[in-house]
């Protein structure tokens, strides 16, 4: 078992209740299950890394990785 750094970012921090939280994990497990509060937005809402890399919400995660949620930007 081991830790994966969940980081939350503007908006979605406040959401989370949080800007910054440690989840255990056995083995593998997926965004949306460390993080739910992506259940609560709209997938056009936000981005999500995993180690850097763009990902989706069952991008698998294992202990050691980092996720990283953001909201989306836009403008003109």
């Amino acid at each position: 078992m081991g830790k994966v750094k969940v980081k939350f970012l503007g908006y979605i921090a406040d959401l989370a209740g949080a800007s910054e939280a440690e989840v255990d994990v056995e083995g593998e497990a997926r965004v949306e299950d460390i993080a739910p509060v992506i259940r609560k937005l709209r997938r056009s809402d936000y981005v999500l890394l995993v180690d850097g890399k763009g990902a989706e919400p069952d991008t698998p995660v294992r202990p050691g990785s980092v996720v990283v949620i953001l909201p989306e930007t836009g403008g003109g």
